[in-house]
C-alpha cells in the first residue's frame, strides 16, 4: 500500500512539474528566438512590425549605381530574403511591403557610391581606387574602356550557373554584347533606344505623324514642317543634323534628307537649334525623355526611328578585379539585374523613366508601363526588344 501511495505521489509530482515547464516555454515565447546559424526560416504571412532575422556568413562590398542608398539597401535585404526563404510567395517586388523588407535584419552590408545614368568612367574608377575605395561592382560609362585599362574582371564563371539566366526572360542580345572576346565582361543593368523627338510648337497641317513610320514617310513629313514659326519671327531647322541618322539607316538616306535643306547643326544665330526651340525633329535616345520633355514647355512627341531594327545601348554592371568578394559581388550584381522581383522593386523605387529593362517578364513591363509620361513609349518598345540591335556603352 505504501508503495502504491509513493509511486502515485511521485506520478504527480512529475505531471506537475511538466505542465509548469509547459506554462512556462509558453511565456517565454512571447518573443521570438535568435538563431545564429546558416538555417532557413519560413514566412509565410508576415505581419505588421515582424523582424526576422537570421544570420549566416558576413559580407560587405562596395556598389556605384545609379540609384539612392535606400534603393541598394532595399535591394540588398529582398536579395537576402530571398536566399532565405523569407520572401512572402503571394508577394512580388511590385506589392511586398517596404516596411517589411526594412526589417528584416541581415549580416550583409552594401556600401552605395550614387552615380549618373550611364555610370562611371574609367578615370572615375581608377581614382576611386587610389583614395582606397574599391567598388566591387559598378555602372560603366564604357565597357571597351574598362576592359582594356584592366578594371573589370570576366564573369563567365560566375554566371555560368546562375539559374535567374534563360533564354525565355533574358534579353540575351544585350547579354552577348557584353562579350569582349571568348568572355562576358558586363551584365545588363538596363537599356536605352534611340527614337526621334518633335516639337509640337511646329507640327505640320498633316498632323503628328504615326509612331511606327516608314523612312519614306518620314522624308515627306520633315518637308511639311513648317519653315518658320507660327508669327513668322522665327526660322526653323526642320531636322537637327542628318548625319546622326547615317548609322542606323545609311548615309544616302542622310545625303537625302540635306540635299533637301531640311537639316542643319546650327540655327540662324549659330545656336544649336534644339537649345533654341527652332528645331523640329532631331534624333535622341530614350535617356534623354526626361531632360528634352522639361525643356520644351510646349510638349514633345515621339516616333520611332525607322531603322530594321531597333538600335539599344546596353549599360553594364562590372565587377572589379581586386573585390574582396566577387562570388557575393557578381550573385547581388545578377540578382538585381536579372530576378524579376529586384527589377519591379528598384523600378518602383527609382525614376528609371526611358531606361528599358534586361529581362522580358510581365510584371516588370507593367510596372513601367504605369508611367504616366513614358509608359505609351513602354507598350510600343516591349514588343521590339528581344530582336533589337545591342551595343555596349561607349563614351
Amino acid at each position: 500500500m505504501i508503495k502504491r501511495f509513493t509511486s502515485l505521489f511521485i506520478t504527480l509530482m512529475f505531471l506537475s512539474s511538466c505542465i509548469c515547464l509547459t506554462g512556462c516555454k509558453n511565456e517565454e515565447n512571447v518573443f521570438p528566438e535568435l538563431h545564429f546559424a546558416d538555417e532557413s526560416v519560413m514566412v509565410n504571412d508576415p505581419g505588421p512590425g515582424d523582424i526576422q532575422s537570421v544570420n549566416s556568413d558576413l559580407h560587405e562590398i562596395t556598389v556605384a549605381l545609379p540609384l539612392s542608398d535606400g534603393t541598394v539597401n532595399l535591394l540588398m535585404k529582398l536579395y537576402y530574403a530571398k536566399n532565405h526563404d523569407l520572401f512572402p510567395s503571394d508577394m512580388s517586388g511590385a506589392d511586398i511591403s517596404i516596411e517589411y523588407l526594412d526589417a528584416i535584419n541581415t549580416p550583409w552590408v552594401v556600401n552605395t557610391i550614387t552615380t549618373t545614368g550611364t555610370g562611371e568612367t574609367s578615370d572615375i574608377i581608377e581614382s576611386l581606387s587610389q583614395d582606397g575605395i574599391v567598388p566591387d561592382v559598378f555602372l560603366a560609362s564604357d565597357l571597351g574602356d574598362m576592359v582594356s585599362n584592366g578594371l573589370a574582371a570576366p564573369l563567365d564563371g560566375y554566371l555560368a550557373s546562375d539559374m535567374n539566366i534563360s533564354a525565355s526572360t533574358v534579353y540575351l542580345g544585350a547579354l552577348d554584347a557584353l562579350r569582349s572576346g571568348e568572355e562576358h565582361y558586363g551584365i545588363p543593368f538596363y537599356s536605352t533606344v534611340y527614337m526621334l523627338a518633335g516639337s509640337s510648337e511646329y507640327v505640320p497641317e498633316s498632323g503628328i505623324p504615326a509612331y511606327n513610320i516608314s523612312s519614306d514617310d518620314l522624308l515627306d513629313y520633315l518637308q511639311d514642317i513648317p519653315g518658320t514659326s507660327s508669327n513668322g519671327s522665327l526660322s526653323v531647322t526642320r531636322f537637327y543634323d542628318a548625319g546622326s541618322l547615317a548609322p542606323f539607316m545609311g548615309a544616302d538616306y542622310a545625303d537625302s534628307i540635306d540635299s533637301y535643306g531640311l537639316s542643319s547643326v546650327t540655327d540662324s544665330y549659330g545656336a544649336d537649334p534644339r537649345v533654341s526651340r527652332s528645331c523640329g525633329m532631331w534624333l535622341m535616345n530614350s535617356s534623354e525623355f526626361d531632360t528634352w520633355s522639361y525643356y520644351y514647355p510646349d510638349g514633345l512627341y515621339f516616333v520611332m526611328l525607322p531603322s530594321e531594327n531597333v538600335n539599344a545601348v546596353v549599360y553594364p554592371l562590372c565587377l572589379s578585379p581586386d573585390s574582396s568578394d566577387p562570388t557575393f559581388a557578381s550573385g547581388f550584381a545578377s540578382f538585381i539585374c536579372f530576378d524579376k522581383d529586384a527589377q519591379m522593386l528598384m523600378r518602383r523605387l527609382e525614376s528609371l523613366r526611358g531606361y528599358f529593362p534586361p529581362v522580358a517578364n510581365r510584371g516588370v513591363w507593367d510596372v513601367m508601363s504605369s508611367d504616366s509620361e513614358f509608359g505609351t513609349q513602354v507598350m510600343l518598345y516591349e514588343q521590339y526588344m528581344d530582336n533589337a540591335v545591342y551595343t555596349a556603352a561607349e563614351d
